[in-house]
């Protein structure tokens, strides 16, 4: 899901071929899988940009994989309640995953989540931006670009194979992330 702790922001955002930093790691301290994610990249978009897709709860679904519906069912100030509708492919189970997602902005700098419910047992995420300087490389439009931190906990309520369930969370978040750089990179 799109808006699946705290992250710490590196310098190193990106492996060298661009792609998000990840670290999946599933555990079983509570009796069930539980999935601590970390990720960071670096978007070619300036910080309003990069928020203003971030925040764009109602057209998530447009861009995110996996992502069917995503609405703000309300809101007031700096928190919105997001119901979101979207699903999981493990090999050849397909499971529905159905969240309503308490969110917290801090304008430009943090968006924090929690579960209020859905097929989730924990489900809480953080999403933190950093304004980065521009590359002076030539044909450099001269925008700035914004490293995003992203981390969270989430254990599934409903089967997840324990033998891939690293790997396909990963999959999943790097596809995840990719897109929403993409658009973060294309938006004007």
């Amino acid at each position: 899901m799109a808006l699946s702790g705290t992250a710490c922001i590196d310098a190193d955002a990106q492996t060298t071929a661009g792609e998000p930093d990840i670290s999946v790691v599933m555990t079983h301290a509570k009796g069930y899988p539980v999935f601590a994610v970390t990720a960071k990249m670096t978007a070619n978009a300036d910080v309003a940009r990069s928020w203003k897709v971030l925040t764009d709860y109602d057209r998530l679904a447009e861009f995110v994989p996996n992502l069917s519906r995503s609405q703000v069912s309300s809101s007031e100030g700096n928190e919105r309640v997001v119901t979101q509708h979207g699903f999981a492919q493990f090999l050849f189970i397909r499971q529905n995953i159905d969240l309503v997602l308490h969110v917290t902005e801090q304008p430009m700098e943090v968006i924090d989540i929690r579960l209020v419910s859905g097929n989730m047992r924990e489900y809480q995420a953080r999403w933190e931006l950093q304004a980065v300087s521009p590359l002076p490389q030539a044909g450099e439009d001269g925008l700035g670009r914004t490293r995003i931190a992203y981390a969270g906990i989430i254990a599934p309520d409903f089967y997840v194979p324990t033998l891939f369930g690293a790997t396909l969370m990963k999959r999943d978040l790097r596809n995840m992330l990719n897109a929403v750089k993409a658009e973060m990179e294309k938006r004007p």
